[in-house]
């Protein structure tokens, strides 16, 4: 039977409630079974305790201290007063719970992430000055709010979620982030990134459940600018590169017939001209051929970045197809006295590949090697990866070579190292942004190494055949 003193001060926290809720220091009296009898709203916070629990499960409780602790976390320590009371029962008093609520709050303070932990009835137990700023509400507001009455959670489908959690099912967003445009409390709208977690007490069940909003409009705005500043350039670009194509067509139809009746021309009036006046018309038709492969070039390239090339992959003799470039280039090479060196792999010499595609691979690096040497020698080789699944092929010249400011710019359309009308070799500097492109569209790649005044070295790869 309790006494009076005993009822006196259970009534005492029963009628003056929220006299000991505005309080700092955890207030909680206990029987003599140490049974939780009452316990004010500061220490259902901190300890997470409800009537009925033993306290000696969850508290360390050294008297001859006057220290409390939680046992799960037994580092933080609270000192403490205790009155003992008629029929076993002790009114405790916990103390520098104020000091521990500040470190927390001011820790939160500094946070840019807006925080509010919800108890388990859904109403809300704690909240930082973030969490008030980013949805412009007061604290005033959230006296009576109660997340499971939340309509406009509910109308973007989160409120299930955070329901799911309350009932300590795991958390399924995707990286544990949420984003949603939320109307904001003061009439504009914004992108929230949100994540959830529950908070769990001594017997595994939720106790807390946290919220916590990062406000990613600003990064959403600049996504979204990015995307649209993406299409235009995407769009821009297709543009180009289908006026490019159709002008490419158009020029080359009238091209080819010009190339056809220089030719002709050139083998009627062979005998007919004297060497000056034929070396004109050799120039004339030297140029229209320069021009046309130029027009072809710009074509291939148009048709790699629209998309249109039409790939073929299938089984090519890789040293049948080396062999038909260097026949092509056989008189620009007896010309300047090359050696040729041939260094082939006969085991693995059937690659996977586009034929057209690997031709013009194979022509612009010989070409290159061809026109940058002056002497000595481009040699070719072939040789497997270890497991014979990819077959590198190497292009070495003792060419003029290439500085190493210019490497990373190597493969750019229209793109030399030396620029403007006095440059010492001709060309329009699509070749290598043309092999990087085929090589692209074969997924197979690209690498060079080049010493200025020594020589380079290009190296590509290619899928051995396998039957």
């Amino acid at each position: 039977m309790k006494t009076i003193m005993e009822n006196m001060v259970i009534d005492l926290i029963k009628n003056f409630t929220n006299l000991f809720d505005l309080s700092d220091q955890i207030v909680f009296l206990v029987d003599k079974n140490q049974s939780l009898l009452e316990i004010n709203k500061t220490g259902k916070e901190f300890l997470h305790l409800n009537k009925g629990d033993k306290i000696d499960s969850y508290l360390n409780i050294d008297y001859s201290k006057k220290e409390l602790s939680v046992r799960t976390k037994p580092e933080l320590k609270s000192k403490f007063n205790a009155v003992e009371l008629d029929g076993g029962n002790t009114l405790f008093v916990i103390k520098q719970v104020d000091e521990n609520k500040k470190y927390f709050e001011e820790i939160t303070s500094k946070l840019p992430i807006g925080i509010v932990v919800f108890s388990k009835n859904g109403e809300v137990a704690f909240f930082n000055q973030a969490y008030l700023d980013l949805w412009g509400i007061e604290k005033d507001d959230l006296i009576n709010y109660n997340i499971f009455e939340d309509r406009q959670l509910n109308s973007v489908g989160l409120l299930d979620k955070i329901k799911e959690v309350f009932e300590g099912k795991p958390f399924l967003f995707l990286e544990g982030y949420y984003d949603s445009l939320l109307e904001k409390g003061k009439g504009y709208r914004i992108w929230v990134e949100t994540t959830i977690f529950p908070i769990f007490n001594e017997r595994n069940e939720v106790e807390l459940v946290v919220i916590a909003h990062k406000d990613i409009t600003e990064v959403k705005l600049a996504q979204e600018e990015i995307k649209i500043a993406k299409d235009e350039a995407e769009e821009s670009n297709r543009l180009k590169n289908a006026f490019l194509a159709n002008l490419s067509h158009e020029i080359r139809t009238p091209m080819n017939a010009i190339i056809g009746f220089g030719g002709l021309i050139a083998e009627i009036v062979k005998d007919k001209l004297d060497q000056s006046e034929y070396g004109f018309l050799e120039n004339f038709n030297i140029g229209i051929k320069r021009l046309n492969r130029t027009l072809t070039q710009i074509l291939e390239l148009s048709q790699i970045d629209t998309g249109n090339y039409e790939l073929k992959i299938e089984p090519v003799d890789l040293k049948t197809e080396i062999e038909k470039v260097l026949n092509d280039l056989k008189s620009d090479i007896e010309q300047k006295n090359l050696e040729i060196i041939l260094n082939l792999d006969e085991k693995n010499k059937t690659v996977l590949a586009d034929v057209p595609a690997l031709n013009r691979i194979l022509t612009n690096l010989i070409e290159n090697s061809v026109k940058f040497t002056q002497k000595g020698y481009i040699k070719i080789e072939t040789y497997p990866n270890l497991n014979e699944t990819i077959l590198f092929c190497s292009i070495k010249d003792t060419g003029i070579g290439i500085s190493e400011e210019y490497l990373d710019h190597i493969f750019e359309p229209f793109s030399q190292e030396v620029d403007g009308y006095n440059r010492p070799y001709e060309g329009n500097g699509l070749g290598l942004a043309l092999t990087k492109r085929y090589l692209d569209l074969i997924n197979s790649s690209i690498t060079v190494d080049s010493v200025k005044g020594v020589g380079s070295t290009f190296t590509f790869t290619l899928p051995i055949y396998n039957e």
